[in-house]
């Protein structure tokens, strides 16, 4: 199992991603001469879309990586907070802006575009019992076992 990751001037790597994700982004940032850096890097595929590994840290880099797949490196930068024009708001999370470090990455990939996957806020299902457990629903009385008369005719 192998993936090939693009950089700088159409350099490549040979990876292998049977391992934890901290492992193999390690390894491309000191292989691709980012070693010394504080540079925060994750890759995207041909199209553009980020795969946000270094959320995933501790789990295994083939979960999210496809065998013999090409992946562009890139860098992940932390946005400024605009603080001024309300304070008073809730925090929101940290947003990110992402540079492919992979020059002439269009001219390469013509469908290339970077981008985040759209991620679908959970539903919750609200069922018309009031408890969640069984033993809050009511539970119908249960069926007496009435006996019918024989109807077998007795010999006089």
């Amino acid at each position: 199992m192998f993936i090939i990751v693009k950089y700088g001037q159409n350099e490549t790597l040979l990876c292998n991603p049977s391992c934890a994700v901290v492992n193999l982004l390690t390894s491309i940032k000191r292989r691709a001469g980012y070693g010394n850096t504080n540079l925060i890097l994750d890759l995207s595929d041909e199209t553009g879309l980020i795969k946000e590994l270094d959320v995933h840290k501790n789990e295994y880099a083939t979960n999210f990586l496809a065998s013999h797949s090409t992946y562009i490196l890139v860098q992940k930068d932390l946005q400024p907070d605009d603080m001024s024009a309300d304070s008073c708001s809730t925090p929101t999370p940290p947003q990110y802006t992402y540079k492919p470090l992979l020059e002439g990455s269009t001219d390469l990939f013509p469908n290339f575009r970077l981008h985040v996957a759209e991620v679908e806020k959970k539903k919750t299902k609200r069922g018309g019992s009031k408890s969640p457990s069984p033993a809050g629903r009511l539970l119908s009385k249960p069926k007496k076992n009435v006996s019918k008369p024989s109807t077998s005719k007795r010999k006089p």
